[in-house]
């Protein structure tokens, strides 16, 4: 187990154990007539402090549903070495209302906690090497870069499914089917290890990517077209969490040049347990006029479809796409923003065989997510029917609003 890992488990381990602190009771309702599963509810340090008071500075936060402890995450996204966000998953019922208790625990009274997401990014020589900073590198070459970087650049992963990114100039995402619910990125594209083009006993890389914008990455479109994020510019990785329910990072692009202008873009990728997705929170500088634009690859699809409710946008494919021809659906979803797919040409420069969207910057950071569903992962994904009634589901979820009474 990496160090990181093992750390962080025990700080966040903490928040399984019960305490005799003075009740906060804290409300929350489903007012929906839906069903939720893993719905993410979160709270920072700053908002239960407004309505608590002073919280202990040397315990840890957790919530219990009676005398049920709920698994929850403990977070440092300012990465000053304290908590200031407080993160749970939680099911809910149509119309459920849950009445929780915030209470705090000592931190070295934790137990372990099975990690359901995780983040790999590793030298690909010294396997013993994470980053949790670098350097992108701006070479276009596959052969220079995974000589570099474990699997080419960051991987992600949840219980369901794992993704990477190129971290170099072509700047693409691509997925990793997963037939387990272990985190496996750890050991995938070590050297002198197993290939992951082929079948293994945790999944393999599924999705062939080439010029495309792949699964979900991103890129700029202004008036003289597409432009990827970017060969020339100085991009850098920054992990912000790495934790049992949910992991986030953070792809920085400074000096970012299209047509005349420089700006910068931040990335932010998170990846819940649960989900066949992950979400990218996208903030642009410095490009008035220009919109954000991201998509699906479409080497083996030559269709795609898009659908939009008073709730939430979406657009997707569904073929024989998977490496080895098996079914696979790819979409992306916006609560925010209507989705119209339109087509990048075939051949060409620039980014190519895409189906892509874009998004008005007006409305910053811009949130999207992309799902993947592999058959061998979930033989239902094989029915296109069936994979879009997924797609509703999980927009309907994340386009539902919970709501907060102290």
């Amino acid at each position: 187990m990496k160090l990181k890992s093992f750390l962080y488990l025990i700080l966040v381990g903490a928040s399984f154990i019960a305490c005799s602190s003075a009740n906060m009771e804290i409300t929350i309702s489903n007012h929906s007539d839906i069903k939720l599963s893993d719905k993410g509810i979160e709270y920072s340090r700053v908002q239960l402090e407004e309505q608590f008071g002073a919280l202990p500075e040397n315990e840890i936060p957790f919530l219990k549903d009676q005398e049920k402890l709920i698994p929850c995450q403990q977070e440092d996204l300012d990465g000053n070495g304290k908590w200031d966000n407080l993160f749970t998953l939680l099911n809910f019922e149509p119309n459920e209302v849950k009445t929780l208790e915030l209470t705090f625990k000592n931190i070295d009274e934790a137990p372990a906690v099975k990690p359901r997401t995780n983040i790999r990014f590793a030298d690909k020589n010294d396997k013993e090497k994470e980053f949790t900073e670098n350097i992108r590198l701006k070479t276009n070459s596959t052969n220079i870069t995974q000589r570099v970087f474990q699997m080419e650049g960051p991987a992600w992963e949840n219980d369901v499914v794992a993704f990477r990114n190129y971290f170099d100039a072509r700047n693409g995402n691509d997925i990793f089917g997963k037939i387990t619910d272990e985190m496996v990125m750890d050991i995938c594209g070590l050297k002198d290890g197993p290939t992951y083009h082929e079948m293994q006993p945790w999944g393999m890389d599924i999705l062939k990517v080439g010029n495309s914008l792949g699964a979900g990455a991103i890129a700029l479109e202004t008036a003289s077209g597409l432009h990827r994020i970017g060969p020339d510019c100085d991009g850098t990785y920054k992990l912000v969490e790495e934790g049992p329910l949910r992991s986030i990072f953070d792809f920085h692009y400074e000096n970012v040049k299209v047509d005349g202008k420089t700006g910068s873009v931040t990335n932010r990728i998170s990846i819940q347990a649960g989900k066949p997705y992950f979400k990218a929170s996208v903030t642009v500088d410095g490009f008035d006029g220009a919109k954000l634009v991201t998509g699906i690859v479409n080497l083996h699809s030559e269709e795609v479809f898009s659908a939009s409710t008073e709730q939430y946008s979406y657009m997707f494919t569904h073929d024989n796409q998977a490496y080895n021809e098996e079914k696979l659906g790819l979409a992306i979803i916006s609560t925010q923003n209507t989705i119209v797919a339109l087509a990048t040409p075939e051949e060409g420069e620039g980014i190519t065989q895409t189906f892509y969207t874009s998004f008005d910057l007006k409305e910053q950071p811009v949130q999207y997510y992309f799902m993947a569903g592999w058959e061998l992962q979930d033989k239902n994904w094989a029915d296109k029917e069936t994979f879009e009634k997924g797609i509703k589901k999980e927009g309907l979820e994340m386009a539902t609003v919970i709501e907060t009474q102290f």
